[in-house]
């Protein structure tokens, strides 16, 4: 199931506000993909495992990233930047940051994060960056399946299955557009001028129940206070990966907007205005900016505080 599709709209690059708009559970796509094994330096890899920030500003783009182990025994989140090296390719930025969070217990949900974004970073790097007019869409929708199989394979020691999985957002940046892929409960959030857009829609029981609040099957009131309407209806590891959310037109951005990619932990911990506030008042600097929404998340000291990663791509 393919999602942020435009209900068939075509022309150039769309809005961060179509792209919200067009949100279906109903649009289906069906795609026969193979899986490849692919060789990568993992020295071009700028990963992070309990709390680091990089960030890159003399290119078109400033970068940054950070991650925080909260109340948590592990780290179960997993982020991937490039290195500076690949960054940029035919004279703009050309690149690809990828977020995941894991579940499956203490091995099993870092594994199962770790292995989405490495294979895709590896898969992106080997197969799409540098090539012309670049098949986006097609590369997140192949990547999607292939990732969700490796995590379903996934054993521990003795070969039984971890039972593992894993969320994931991946965006590609190609000058002043990007392409994205959803699949789970992570965020992509795109902040212009003074404002907040969440660009994503969370793949988890409460959109099933919010159709039905639509139908006029339950209220509001029942899907609000639902005790389930968080669980997970997609994510990496799943037997059928039925629901993915994948821009097919690109989304334009504008000088001075910023992505921000993020786990549960962070918006679960501060309001849309808090993290918009905090990536505005540094004045650009992101790599702040990510130190800053991290430290945030933490002052809340919530009881049981997730782990908790934040990725900021400014456009300059």
């Amino acid at each position: 199931m393919i999602i942020n599709d435009n209900n068939g709209m075509s022309g150039g690059p769309m809005n961060a506000e179509d792209v919200y708009s067009n949100y279906s559970l109903s649009d289906n796509l069906s795609v026969m993909t193979n899986k490849t094994e692919l060789i990568f330096d993992e020295e071009d890899m700028a990963e992070d495992s309990m709390k680091t920030e990089i960030f890159f500003d003399d290119l078109p783009v400033s970068v940054a990233m950070a991650s925080v182990i909260g109340k948590r025994p592990s780290q179960q989140d997993s982020v991937i930047i490039p290195d500076y090296k690949k960054m940029t390719c035919n004279d703009k930025a050309q690149f690809i940051c990828i977020l995941s969070d894991g579940m499956g217990g203490l091995s099993g949900g870092e594994l199962a994060s770790q292995t989405v974004t490495q294979n895709m970073f590896r898969d992106y790097y080997a197969n799409i960056w540098g090539k012309e007019n670049p098949p986006y869409f097609d590369f997140l929708n192949r990547e999607a399946d292939v990732v969700n199989e490796k995590v379903l394979e996934l054993c521990d020691d003795s070969g039984n299955p971890l039972n593992a999985g894993a969320t994931v957002v991946a965006v590609i940046v190609d000058g002043y557009e990007i392409h994205f892929l959803n699949i789970g409960d992570s965020r992509i959030y795109l902040i212009r001028e003074g404002s907040i857009y969440q660009i994503t829609h969370d793949q988890n029981y409460y959109s099933v129940l919010m159709e039905k609040v639509k139908n006029e099957e339950i209220t509001l009131e029942e899907a609000n206070t639902h005790p389930k309407k968080e669980a997970l209806v997609s994510y990496c590891g799943i037997k059928q990966l039925k629901i993915k959310e994948i821009n097919i037109k690109p989304v334009k951005m504008e000088l001075g907007d910023t992505i921000l990619m993020c786990s549960d932990g962070l918006y679960r911990s501060l309001s849309d205005g808090e993290m918009c506030s905090i990536v505005s008042e540094t004045k650009g600097d992101m790599n702040i900016a990510a130190y800053k929404l991290t430290a945030a998340a933490l002052d809340k000291n919530y009881r049981g505080q997730d782990n908790t990663s934040v990725v900021l791509i400014k456009f300059i």
